[in-house]
């Protein structure tokens, strides 16, 4: 029996895997930080998705880069669920109304 399971959407089958494999790729060594940065933002993961896959790895490879991953992310606001970008642009799309 399977506990705790969690259903996925379609897309997502797929991105979630992708961002936690890429990371996992970054924590061993591989690439570089606007690398890892760049496969996020473009996987679409973020926000408590985000967050849980960087919690399913805090104890994996390289705990400083692990730190420049985890701070790159939060500091370009992926952990957000809306983008600082996308926030920007519905409050500058609201003050033209």
């Amino acid at each position: 029996m399977v506990k705790n399971m969690v259903k996925v959407s379609g897309v997502e089958k797929y991105t979630r895997p992708y961002a936690k494999k890429s990371l996992m790729a970054f924590l061993e060594g591989e690439k570089n930080l606007n690398w890892i940065l760049g496969v996020v933002k473009s996987s679409g993961v973020k926000g408590e998705k985000l967050k849980e896959i960087f919690d399913g790895l805090k104890e994996y490879g390289d705990p400083v880069r692990y730190q420049q991953a985890y701070q790159g992310c939060e500091k370009q606001g992926l952990f957000e669920e809306e983008s600082k970008w996308f926030k920007g642009y519905k409050k500058a799309m609201s003050k033209k109304s």
